[in-house]
């Protein structure tokens, strides 16, 4: 059984995908339009590796 939440969000990015035509570009100046993004690369976060939380043996 597929959890409700899941097919919700799938549901909301195919729609999305959709409505651009399938076309990543216009998807991402969408985006950046919705939520103020000015520059052209988007930066995450660098997150610690794993390994240095658990002593590996």
């Amino acid at each position: 059984m597929i959890d409700e939440t899941l097919q919700e969000l799938w549901s909301i990015k195919d729609n999305l995908a959709k409505e651009h035509a399938y076309d990543l570009d216009s998807l991402v100046e969408y985006l950046k339009k919705k939520y103020n993004l000015e520059s052209e690369t988007i930066h995450t976060p660098v997150l610690p590796s794993i390994e240095s939380k658990f002593e590996i043996t």
